[in-house]
């Protein structure tokens, strides 16, 4: 018989990741472990179980504990992780995290990069992080390296990046967790039993451009058709201690009087999530730039019509499923949103257009996917 391809995933980064990093993870981890592949056997760093419950580095306040942590995470991929891949002797490394160790090791390294905001964004990031995590990055990729990415964007942008560089670049559609729960407590909570609403789901990150959303919400409002309308921002509000984007949309709620009408939730279980996501009338993505978009996924299986911005990663991966603006406008937004509210027949078509999309985002494609290109090249 012959010998099993050892496959190495190293999920260290699911203790202390946001939504998207940490729901890639996460689907990787289930679809490796119910793979019915016999060629290949999977090993994983950590048992991401022990970290559901106790998130001690998610997203800290404190800039010790950050600091801390990115100690900690350093000394784990360059000498922790290495010494692990030494001793297990995998054929195959996976990093689901930018990150693969800097050492040219025999094992092939997959690292996943899932967007290029690092080198796109530089205003975003402190100027001598970014600059220490883009060379953590490119010295990851020495070696018998390949990169992964979300979609066919961010694997256009990282061709440009790395012009000169040796290894391949293929694109993996991910899956997303399909919440089998929901809690409608949250509708009682917020005061929405009896309310429609508009949606988004996400951080209060400053490419999310929820300002443009809120602009549009501000032209509904002036509809006395839309008087007891809503708009619910679910999601963490400050990011790495940084409350700006926060402040911003509280200033603007509070000069246009919107208070009542604008629910900012902070994190929610996904339980909670997903009951906001049945019962919303539309949900919203007006980011500025995505490598993915898991929202847009999610929403589609919760049967949410679904408006985004024009970026190109979503337009990709909504594939004709979702109505688009141009990123930005909100006056553009807000006319796309007031043809969908008035309509049924046209948030119907899109609710049927978005279930069949989905069909290209399973766990089992997921993985057999990553499987097919971990035989070819190991094998070749």
């Amino acid at each position: 018989m012959a010998q099993k391809i050892k496959v190495f995933i190293d999920t260290f980064y699911y203790q202390a990741a946001l939504s998207g990093i940490r729901t890639y993870i996460n689907e990787l981890v289930l679809g490796a472990k119910n793979s019915k592949n016999n060629n290949i056997e999977y090993l994983f760093s950590h048992d991401i179980n022990h970290w559901d419950q106790n998130h001690k580095f998610l997203n800290p306040k404190n800039r010790l504990s950050r600091l801390c942590f990115h100690v900690y995470y350093f000394f784990w991929k360059q000498i922790i992780l290495p010494f692990k891949i030494l001793k297990h002797k995998p054929n195959v490394l996976i990093c689901a995290d930018y990150v693969a160790p800097l050492w040219r090791l025999q094992t092939l390294k997959l690292c996943v990069i899932h967007d290029t905001l690092f080198w796109d964004y530089p205003k975003n990031y402190n100027p001598l992080w970014r600059k220490y995590y883009i060379k953590l990055i490119s010295l990851g990729l020495r070696g018998n390296s390949s990169v992964i990415t979300t979609s066919n964007y961010v694997k256009s942008n990282l061709e440009s990046l790395f012009l000169k560089q040796n290894f391949s670049i293929k694109v993996i559609y991910q899956s997303f967790l399909k919440s089998k729960i929901d809690d409608d407590r949250i509708l009682k909570t917020l005061n929405l039993e009896d309310s429609n609403f508009l949606l988004h789901v996400g951080s209060f990150d400053k490419r999310k451009d929820l300002i443009t959303l809120v602009k549009a919400f501000k032209l509904l409002k002036e509809d006395r058709k839309n008087k007891h309308l809503k708009l619910v921002l679910a999601g963490q509000k400050i990011l790495n201690g940084n409350a700006e984007v926060l402040k911003e949309l509280e200033r603007y709620i509070l000069t246009n009087n919107l208070s009542k009408s604008i629910l900012m939730t902070g994190y929610l279980s996904g339980a909670e999530i997903c009951s906001l996501y049945k019962k919303a009338l539309i949900y919203v993505f007006p980011s500025i730039e995505e490598g993915f978009g898991i929202p847009v996924l999610e929403a589609f299986a919760m049967k949410t019509p679904v408006v985004t911005s024009n970026a190109a990663a979503m337009v990709e991966i909504a594939e004709g499923a979702a109505q688009h603006y141009n990123k930005g406008d909100y006056t553009e937004l807000f006319k796309t949103l007031t043809k969908l509210i008035i309509s049924k027949p046209k948030r119907n078509h899109l609710i049927e257009k978005g279930s069949e999309r989905l069909k290209a985002f399973s766990r089992e494609k997921f993985i057999k996917d990553y499987e097919q290109f971990i035989l070819n090249s190991v094998t070749n």
